[in-house]
């Protein structure tokens, strides 16, 4: 291939095969929560990666979750182009793009999900490095539309249309885990390996993933938005008295529940009572729901059926 014969953009997926995530993942409730809300997103890496440094919303910028890069297999035989899915995906910036951070969410374990991680952290990588690639060219393309090597630019910088001072911004990838059992996959890419050793001559990659249902009371009431409604369900969805006094604890977070955080909530735990709930009834004015009186009138409601029942 010539050096100014056009390439196969990333995002050309019809003259490439495609590899790694082919179907395009539908948004979910509990995807929305932290798309629909830079708050929750800032909150959720300010508590599990960036507790030195704090991650402001203002910082955040929403990201593409289509991540695609075009891999050259050989020089005669084309490419392919590599496409995944994040849920969510946000970008860092303290005047330049510093991070991107990525949300993938489980509902049960993926044994997997250290090369997952390790894979989309890799195609954005990959396309970072073409865009840098791709704007050289045009810069160093001459009016009679051939590349031109400028003075400053040394050989091997010129050869690989990257220079000494380029940089690109390194990824972050959390994994939040809803299920009700333990996490009992890998944690780390090693694990994965035959012999299960990571003598350090290999790539590596230690996954960050927070256990919400193995999380402490203290830990979920520090946060101070509706995660912490989010979390505290979730975590007692399935022992009532733990549920009552829960809510009991964290009146004021559930007295408000917005309409994105009840979908998560329905979505995570299936709570017949969140259904209950979700009548004009317990409707604020806000626009959210009173889950702390639906849940003490349904509690109320079922006392007195069995004193009815006693009676009988």
């Amino acid at each position: 291939m010539k050096e100014d014969e056009k390439k196969p953009k990333p995002d050309d997926a019809g003259n490439a095969g495609k590899i790694a995530g082919q179907m395009m993942k539908k948004d979910t409730a509990t995807a929305l929560l932290f798309r629909n809300s830079r708050e929750n997103f800032a909150e959720l890496f300010s508590r599990t990666v960036f507790s030195g440094t704090p991650v402001l919303p203002e910082e955040l910028s929403e990201q593409d979750i289509k991540e695609t890069a075009f891999l050259r297999i050989a020089r005669q035989g084309g490419g392919t182009t590599l496409v995944q899915y994040r849920d969510v995906a946000m970008g860092l910036r303290r005047e330049r793009l510093l991070a991107v951070l990525g949300l993938e969410n489980q509902s049960l374990p993926d044994y997997a999900m250290p090369f997952r991680v390790l894979e989309v952290d890799f195609i954005n990588y990959a396309r970072q490095i073409q865009i840098i690639q791709e704007r050289h060219r045009s810069e160093w393309k001459g009016k009679d539309g051939h590349l031109h090597r400028p003075a400053k630019v040394n050989a091997g910088e010129y050869l690989g249309r990257f220079l000494k001072t380029d940089r690109i911004a390194r990824c972050v990838t959390l994994v939040v885990y809803w299920g009700s059992e333990p996490w009992d996959g890998p944690m780390k890419l090693s694990d994965l390996f035959e012999d299960g050793e990571d003598p350090g001559d290999s790539v590596r990659l230690d996954m960050k993933l927070l256990d919400v249902c193995r999380m402490t009371d203290g830990e979920i009431c520090g946060y101070t938005g509706e995660l912490r409604t989010v979390f505290g369900f979730c975590k007692y969805a399935e022992d009532k008295d733990g549920l009552k006094k829960f809510i009991d604890g964290s009146r004021e977070h559930f007295s408000n529940v917005s309409e994105t955080a009840m979908d998560a909530l329905e979505e995570l735990t299936h709570s017949p009572q969140l259904q209950q709930i979700r009548t004009p009834e317990y409707q604020t004015q806000e626009g959210g729901y009173n889950v702390c009186q639906g849940i003490r009138g349904m509690i109320e409601d079922g006392k007195q059926e069995g004193r009815t029942e006693g009676i009988k």
